[in-house]
């Protein structure tokens, strides 16, 4: 299908813009902070700089017309930033491994297999000290920022609470990950 050409004049238009902004960015923080691991901050952080370099573009004229979707430019442009940041911060980033993206044939067994990993996610985090289990809880379930984590468990600021929620996932993700069922493609 056929990419409809966007104009200048509409790229110029603040309330189009505006709504692109608005538009685009549940789902560019959904993205990123699953596909990237990067916490819901950092996301937004990266988010409004990428909207900056997209204004920065139509009004410096490197950008006169937009021969793609707004989304496809803005995620292309969150890429780049996303793997600078991660490089920067010498963070290491885990890809989905290819046999849980491809479709899988037989529903019942894929909901069978989500109910166990459910179940065994959950008594793996129940064996995980109780410090540890509730930076997960408060981040993942209960969607507070590091501030807040950091004043409710003692840490020192929100970026030892970050460091911390951060080695927490990363160990859980070695209790869990070998004993997932993932069905073969």
């Amino acid at each position: 299908m056929p990419h409809s050409v966007i104009p200048r004049e509409l790229l110029l238009d603040e309330p189009w813009f505006y709504n692109q902004y608005r538009i685009i960015r549940p789902e560019f923080l959904s993205w990123s902070t699953f596909s990237y691991n990067l916490t819901n901050e950092d996301a937004k952080d990266l988010y409004q700089e990428v909207f900056l370099i997209f204004w920065k573009n139509i009004h410096e004229g490197r950008l006169t017309e937009l021969t793609c979707e707004p989304k496809t430019y803005v995620f292309s442009i969150g890429k780049h930033l996303i793997l600078n940041f991660i490089k920067k911060n010498k963070r290491t980033v885990t890809f989905s491994d290819p046999e849980l993206i491809k479709a899988i044939d037989n529903p019942w067994t894929m909901e069978h297999d989500r109910a166990h990993n459910r179940r065994f996610v959950k008594d793996i985090l129940q064996q995980l000290p109780e410090k540890d289990r509730r930076v997960l809880e408060l981040y993942y379930m209960e969607e507070k920022d590091m501030r807040t984590i950091a004043a409710e468990l003692g840490y020192k600021n929100a970026d030892v609470a970050k460091k911390k929620k951060y080695e927490v996932f990363r160990k859980l993700c070695s209790l869990v990950n070998p004993s997932l069922k993932i069905q073969p493609a």
